[in-house]
C-alpha cells in the first residue's frame, strides 16, 4: 500500500496512522501527516525563498524526504517553532 501523500510504499517498518480519505480507509506515514499540516521543509528552513520565490515549500526535496527532515526539524527546535513562525510579539 502506499502512502496517499507521498505516493511512496508504506513498509512495515514505517510509521503509519489510518486516515479516512474520499475512497474509504488508508495509511499514511506519520512524517508525511506532519509535514501535510507544517509545511514543507523549504517552509520551516526559508520561509521567503522557498516559498515566496521558488514556489516550492519542499525546498527541492520529494514529499517524502521533505517529511522526514520536517519530523527531524521538529525534533531538533520543538513544535513550538514550527507552529510560531512569523508571529510578532
Amino acid at each position: 500500500m502506499n502512502c496517499p501523500l507521498c505516493d511512496e510504499q508504506i513498509r512495515a517498518a514505517d510509521d503509519f496512522r489510518p486516515i479516512g480519505t474520499e475512497h474509504g480507509q488508508a495509511r499514511a506515514h506519520r512524517e508525511c501527516l506532519l509535514r501535510s499540516v507544517l509545511g514543507g521543509i523549504g517552509h520551516l528552513e526559508d520561509h521567503g525563498y522557498w516559498c515566496g520565490q521558488m514556489h516550492d515549500p519542499d525546498g527541492g526535496r520529494t514529499y517524502r524526504q521533505s517529511a522526514l527532515e520536517v519530523d527531524a526539524w521538529v525534533h531538533a527546535h520543538g513544535i513550538e517553532a514550527a507552529t510560531t513562525m512569523g508571529d510578532t510579539p
